[in-house]
């Protein structure tokens, strides 16, 4: 019995970003001197980008006046 999990991009990219704070940087602060430092910032962009997509389709939709 297999089970098909599907994850939205912004869930996958939050959960990276869990598991390196929690794991690699100590889950206390983020250090700028961790080796992981640079990829949490990628990620972060990434998120960042992700829900700004969301959004502009969302005013975009909400906007439409062709009803």
């Amino acid at each position: 019995m297999s089970r098909e999990i599907t994850l939205e991009p912004s869930v996958m990219i939050e959960e990276l970003m869990y598991y390196i704070h929690q794991n690699e940087m100590g889950g206390d602060c983020i250090d700028p001197d961790n080796r992981f430092f640079p990829l949490y910032l990628e990620l972060q962009k990434l998120l960042d980008h992700e829900q700004q997509k969301k959004y502009d389709l969302y005013v975009s939709v909400n906007a439409d006046e062709t009803k």
